[in-house]
């Protein structure tokens, strides 16, 4: 399937759309974030804080957490660069593709088919990011 043929654009997006593998780690990368998610809200309600957080993003729970000096300052730093690695890959791949947004995290020039493996490799790569930060608030 991949050749090594030069892509860009809403092409690659296509290729991206069409790998079993990227979208299972993509996939993935949701289901483990929710994980976190929950393990935050569990460790606040371990710590007495009885607000309603049902609703709350991944974001605003960090926040919460290092308002209330919940999490130390390092586990704080990790936890923002890796929820704007998930967010960046959840929400604004075809944006990228699409001109929309500059690169930043991601590349989308000099792409060639291949890297479709590359973009896979860094949504795995966020994935078990988010299963060790989990397992880490876990032990909190």
């Amino acid at each position: 399937m991949y050749e090594g043929k030069s892509s860009r654009g809403i092409e690659f997006f296509n290729l991206l759309m069409d790998s079993k593998e990227f979208s299972q780690e993509l996939g993935q990368v949701t289901l483990v974030a929710g994980r976190l998610e929950a393990e935050l809200i569990q460790l606040y309600q371990r710590k007495d804080f009885t607000n309603n957080f049902s609703k709350s993003p991944l974001g605003k729970l960090i926040q919460f957490g290092e308002k209330n000096s919940l999490l130390n300052g390092n586990l704080v730093e990790v936890l923002k660069m890796t929820c704007n690695q998930r967010n960046y890959i959840t929400h604004n791949i075809y944006a990228l593709f699409s001109d929309m947004i500059d690169e930043t995290l991601l590349s989308k020039s000099d792409l060639i088919d291949t890297d479709v493996f590359t973009y896979k490799e860094k949504v795995w790569e966020t994935k078990n990011n988010l299963i060790h930060l989990a397992d880490i608030v876990r032990e909190i």
